[in-house]
């Protein structure tokens, strides 16, 4: 008998090569010259069920009809069974495949939306004609088939590789691969907040009709609607995903950003008290995405810089820029620092003294107390530090200068 199908299956082959068909299926046609039960005598399938022969069941479609179904996203779909095939429906085995399984499932669930990736777009005409057939057309759930997330360049398809590719995460949470022993970076660990996410990945392919991009869940709740999901692909921009997480961020109060913050202190081997950590992170939000970030910025408030940038100071250096500034050091020793803004005075009635404007040294100053050449406004940062420390690290800042740039 495997042979006689062999045969058959060879004949059917060569005759579609024959017919040059590029993609040969199994459908109205080719049924009607291959070994089945609809080319068998009904004596010699009964023969062959009672003998135990293998065998699978199909779905039989008809050879011209069209397929009409209304999907939420894409409008009216027609499709024609003669583009399509008599899918199996259950496997030699008896088990039922993932197409009649998935169908009966959900009408059994009473399932009134079926919400999928456009992948799944050319099975849909299949699932819609096993509702029909099966008695069950009254039942059917809406369709609606969301576009598919894109590669960051927009081609093709994002993949879990992408992300480990260009730095970025894929999955809710870290994850270990048992078989290959890879791990695939999560969300949470990277320092997303769980409503960043939540709101980065609802606009993925969705627009709400307005410039609003700031949702809380109850407000996707109330916009969202699936007639507004975009049919094309959504590009995966990951630098948008930053962007989230820093809006919710910056709204999240002092108190909580410290408590946040705090460990990461303690694990660099720091110490400061709550009302201190409130002020550096009040002060460094603004130029952070995730909490982990703070310490690359605020390291200067636990400790004094050792090192300086001296190109970006070589670059501002003049003639009389060390003078300007020990100028500035003395002017300091008898000034206010009550807080930011009678340091600021102080400083602005110095250079005036000096006939200079402030912004002629001031970067120069920022390196000097923070060994770096950007950062929150000085003065909350001279305030925030003490005069002890200021006057202590500008001294030191200068020692450095005159050896460096003598």
């Amino acid at each position: 008998m495997p042979s006689i199908l062999l045969k058959s299956l060879t004949k059917c082959s060569k005759d579609l090569e024959a017919a040059k068909v590029a993609s040969p299926q199994y459908n109205a046609i080719t049924r009607n010259s291959m070994i089945n039960s609809v080319t068998l005598p009904e004596d010699e399938v009964k023969r062959r069920l009672e003998a135990g022969e293998p065998y699978v069941i199909r779905i039989k479609l008809p050879r011209q009809e069209e397929v009409r179904f209304h999907d939420i996203i894409r409008g009216w779909i027609v499709v024609h069974t003669q583009n399509m095939d008599d899918k199996v429906l259950f496997k030699s085995d008896g088990m039922p495949t993932y197409h009649l399984a998935n169908v009966v499932d959900d009408y059994l669930m009473d399932i009134s939306h079926v919400i999928r990736g456009e992948e799944w777009l050319p099975s849909a005409p299949l699932h819609v004609l096993l509702y029909r057939y099966l008695g069950w057309e009254a039942k059917m759930p809406e369709f609606a088939h969301l576009p598919l997330l894109l590669k960051p360049d927009g081609n093709g398809k994002l993949s879990k590789r992408d992300g480990d590719r260009l730095g970025f995460p894929v999955a809710p949470l870290n994850w270990l691969d048992p078989k290959t022993g890879e791990t695939t970076s999560g969300y949470r660990e990277k320092g997303y907040y769980p409503e960043a996410v939540l709101n980065f990945l609802a606009m993925l392919g969705w627009n709400p009709g307005t410039t609003q991009e700031i949702f809380s869940l109850e407000e996707l709740v109330e916009a969202f609607s699936l007639d507004r999901v975009s049919k094309a692909g959504a590009k995966f921009d990951f630098e948008k995903a930053k962007w989230f997480n820093h809006q919710y961020l910056i709204r999240k109060s002092d108190d909580e950003l410290a408590a946040q913050f705090k460990p990461l202190v303690t694990e660099a081997g720091f110490s400061a008290d709550e009302e201190y950590l409130k002020s550096v992170v009040s002060l460094v939000k603004e130029r952070a995405n995730f909490v982990i970030d703070f310490m690359e910025h605020a390291r200067f408030f636990f400790e004094a810089p050792t090192s300086w940038d001296d190109d970006t100071l070589r670059k501002k250096w003049k003639a009389d820029t060390q003078d300007l500034l020990e100028g500035w050091k003395e002017a300091l020793k008898s000034s206010n620092f009550d807080n930011a803004q009678s340091i600021e005075d102080a400083s602005k009635v110095y250079m005036e003294s000096r006939e200079a404007g402030i912004g002629k040294v001031l970067q120069a100053f920022r390196i000097l107390l923070t060994g770096l050449s950007a950062g929150p406004s000085m003065f909350e940062i001279c305030a925030l530090l003490g005069k002890d420390e200021v006057i202590s690290r500008f001294e030191n800042g200068l020692k450095h200068t005159k050896e460096a740039f003598a």
